[in-house]
């Protein structure tokens, strides 16, 4: 309710400045390919691009970034990108969507906004943060990631978990803890973030059986011992360590990019 009552705020308070209103999707780690636009694009999957800007009515853009480099390495990739398209499109009211480690790079880009000199002007225009499934306090599956080298467990997980690379490394759970006490704000005892997160949070493993990514993400749930719920990936814990939670959501990490076992596009298509 809260919710929808600074959303009527904020469109009225639009209407009147006149403000043009674009969204942004920043995706999670993976291959380097990711810096390409088509990968970049079909990591989220067109009917979740589709529903959350109402069929393409509302200006988006579709970032992507070399998803095997540290988180501020990837934050000046995804902001030269945002600059560029909110000053070409005289976009001034931006929401961003991140999924998994896209809600660690947007936290870094907030939290530090006189690393780069894009970063402000991007900063000053956001609206919100959708942030779906983000490891604010790390994940244990990449912890794991550093022991899978000569392990039974290589040939199948390292597709879901990711090489032992920088991205990776950033998710881990002691390098988040020492992140969010040094680099990033918004977790608790830290500084405030400038903008509000509304997270969204994993809850559940058994999604399709036709899929293999969910009879992996189910299985490492197991082999990691994730504490809590968790989506396959990210528990619940640690994507909530950060903002305000929006909803759960029974959508594995797999699912919860995506607009199928869960319509999460539909949700983030009420925020136009």
């Amino acid at each position: 309710m809260k919710r929808a009552f600074v959303l009527l705020l904020l469109a009225l308070a639009a209407t009147a400045a006149s403000a043009k209103t674009g969204v942004v999707f920043i995706h999670g780690k993976g291959g380097a390919n990711l810096a390409q636009p088509a990968v970049a694009r079909a990591y989220w999957g067109e009917d979740m691009l589709k529903a959350s800007t109402k069929g393409f009515t509302v200006p988006y853009l579709v970032c992507g970034y070399d998803g095997t480099q540290y988180m501020w390495v990837a934050g000046n990739q995804v902001a030269a990108q945002i600059y560029t398209w909110m000053n070409a499109n005289a976009i001034d009211d931006i929401v961003v969507e991140t999924h998994s480690f896209g809600g660690v790079v947007i936290r870094w880009i907030l939290s530090n906004p006189t690393y780069d000199s894009r970063y402000q002007p991007i900063i000053n225009r956001i609206r919100w943060v959708n942030s779906i499934a983000p490891p604010n306090a790390g994940s244990e599956a990449a912890n794991l990631a550093g022991t899978l080298s000569g392990s039974w467990l290589t040939g199948w997980i390292v597709d879901l978990v990711g090489q032992n690379n920088d991205a990776t490394k950033n998710c881990s759970t002691g390098s988040m803890t020492y992140y969010n006490q040094y680099y990033l704000k918004g977790t608790a005892g830290r500084p405030a973030l400038p903008k509000t997160i509304y997270n969204i949070a994993g809850t559940g493993l058994w999604n399709d059986f036709v899929h293999a990514e969910d009879y992996g993400l189910a299985t490492l749930s197991g082999v990691v011992g994730m504490p809590g719920e968790d989506d396959g990936m990210v528990s619940q814990y640690s994507a909530q360590a950060v903002g305000t939670v929006w909803f759960t959501t029974l959508a594995n990490h797999h699912h919860n990019r995506r607009n199928d076992y869960k319509q999460i596009g539909n949700s983030l298509a009420t925020d136009f």
